[in-house]
């Protein structure tokens, strides 16, 4: 059966070759003439004014908005600075704080930076710590935490001298230095610790000794310790880098180490049991020594019934 015939078929396109030495014709896609200039700086005439009205605008509105906050708010006497609460217990006063935040009576709570004056109270050396509340009638009120001084620190090489020379200095308990500005009876009774070999000292600044933070926690854990004892402790010396000596007021010299304290005080507990037991009147103690703690005594103590070292006890009679 003979094939279906196909529908004619387009010729296909030749290309047409280019001629020798033909010109090329370019389209100009932006063609100049005075109208087509005349537009274009119409254009930019209109988009000109459109922004110089925008600018005026914002102007308008910066200005407005600026005027209202200052007269309503910078102005306003209702947020300005009417009073100064101030909730602490310590050496400082309520007038030192308030002097040292720098504050005027034409402050404004709005507007002041509390960080700042937050910064300018914590940089007082006796503050630890300071918290800011605002209101909006014009009171501010500061709580701030002091640091509480536990004992005083001596060191002659630093002029850090006794309490009643008039340059003591006290330490809280984190080994901070601080001024003492007011004596009063119950600093008088703080213990003291006695550091010759002290580098340095700065006020409100902790101590990088660690024989200091050593010396406040036996000084802690001592006073723990006394009780009904007359014996007080009154001060803690340092005289080298292994050892602290507590003094009893002229009485007991008791020797620790330095390191690994809950031993020492476990063995001191031990005697010093003994020791009320028999009524014994201790000059020192060296709890150096882990066996065999050396100790004298300002009496005769009594020993019956005691196994000394190098001694056994005595054998019963037999009858």
């Amino acid at each position: 059966m003979p094939a279906a015939k196909k529908g004619p078929k387009k010729p296909a396109k030749r290309p047409v070759p280019r001629r020798k030495g033909g010109n090329t014709h370019v389209i100009d896609y932006e063609p100049d003439s005075p109208v087509i200039r005349e537009h274009e700086a119409e254009e930019r005439r209109r988009r000109g004014f459109r922004t110089a009205m925008w600018l005026i605008a914002a102007m308008i509105v910066f200005g407005l908005g600026w005027v209202t906050w200052h007269e309503a708010l910078e102005k306003n006497p209702q947020f300005l600075l009417k009073g100064v609460v101030v909730n602490t217990q310590g050496t400082l006063t309520r007038q030192q704080i308030v002097a040292a935040t720098g504050l005027t009576e034409d402050t404004n709570v709005l507007t002041m930076n509390l960080r700042d004056v937050r910064d300018r109270i914590e940089r007082l050396p006796q503050v630890k710590s300071a918290v800011i509340h605002r209101d909006y009638h014009g009171r501010l009120t500061l709580d701030v935490e002091q640091r509480i001084p536990v004992a005083w620190i001596e060191c002659p090489r630093l002029k850090l001298m006794e309490p009643l020379s008039g340059k003591g200095c006290l330490m809280d308990a984190e080994g901070c230095p601080i001024p003492c500005d007011v004596m009063t009876r119950e600093y008088l009774s703080m213990p003291r610790i006695k550091f010759p070999g002290l580098a340095e000292a700065t006020h409100g600044v902790p101590v990088k000794e660690f024989q200091v933070h050593a010396a406040l926690r036996l000084m802690e854990e001592l006073q723990k310790r006394a009780g009904d004892n007359k014996a007080v402790l009154d001060q803690i010396e340092i005289p080298n880098t292994w050892s602290l000596v507590a003094h009893y007021g002229g009485d007991a010299e008791i020797t620790f180490c330095v390191d690994d304290l809950e031993p020492q005080l476990a063995r001191f507990d031990r005697f010093m049991q003994e020791a009320r037991q028999r009524q014994w009147h201790v000059a020192t103690l060296n709890l150096l020594s882990r066996v065999n703690i050396p100790a004298t005594f300002h009496d005769q103590p009594d020993i019956a019934g005691l196994t000394l070292a190098g001694t056994s006890p005595t054998p019963a009679p037999t009858h």
